[in-house]
């Protein structure tokens, strides 16, 4: 203190690295935890049936602190989005020589490749997963909703890549027909995995994603997006 004006002004902590390092690593702890508390809740008794007390109660933090990481109760359960747009951001950025639609479709396939969360569910948890959302009518328009931000959002990445304008229509097109073959690849997955093999719903996934491409290609054709 420098004089007795100043007794009960709080000095300004001066915060370091390593401070506020551990600070994102606890606020990404704790979301973390209240998703993963929610998602297996949602699991066990359905959507409808919990609520964000449930879920705050179940993960020990106040209602509060899930609405401070999770603005809705449905984006507890689609907590992937920022992955997605990040995944999607540097596909786009870090393509090289690759042009913007070969460097989407080459993310696709690594993707499909590892087995990400957000291609194919192949395993019964994630099928299990996707069978929640089925069955929730404010999920499925959830999904819906972040489906149509999505598309915007790659038709602006996409514009950017080749310093276009963000509105660019080609850029917007290709969004389009890219976010909508994930959408009905995904769901002829679903639709089909009681009658149908895991293989060949897994090639008919394969077949689809491709002709989407091949697709999103002939939309770009004489453009600097392919």
């Amino acid at each position: 203190m420098t004089g007795s004006h100043n007794r009960h002004v709080p000095l300004p902590m001066a915060s370091t690295g390593k401070t506020d390092g551990l600070r994102e690593r606890k606020k990404r702890a704790t979301r973390q935890l209240i998703s993963n508390t929610a998602t297996k809740l949602f699991m066990d008794r359905g959507f409808e049936q919990v609520t964000v007390d449930d879920v705050a109660a179940a993960a020990n933090v106040s209602k509060m602190t899930v609405f401070n990481y999770f603005s809705r109760k449905e984006d507890l359960f689609f907590d992937r989005s920022d992955e997605v747009y990040e995944l999607l951001r540097q596909a786009l950025t870090g393509r090289g020589s690759l042009n913007p639609v070969a460097a989407l479709r080459a993310l696709a396939v690594d993707l499909i490749g590892q087995g990400h969360p957000i291609t194919m569910p192949k395993s019964r948890g994630a099928i299990e997963h996707w069978k929640v959302v089925v069955e929730s009518t404010s999920l499925r328009a959830r999904a819906l909703e972040l489906l149509v931000d999505l598309e915007g959002a790659l038709g602006q990445m996409l514009a950017s890549s080749v310093d276009a304008a963000t509105d660019e229509p080609t850029a917007r097109l290709i969004a389009a027909i890219i976010v909508g073959t994930w959408r009905v690849a995904l769901g002829e997955t679903l639709r089909r995995r009681r009658s149908t093999s895991p293989a060949m719903t897994h090639k008919l996934f394969l077949d689809l994603i491709e002709r989407g491409f091949v697709a999103a290609a002939s939309a770009a054709r004489g453009t600097q997006y392919v």
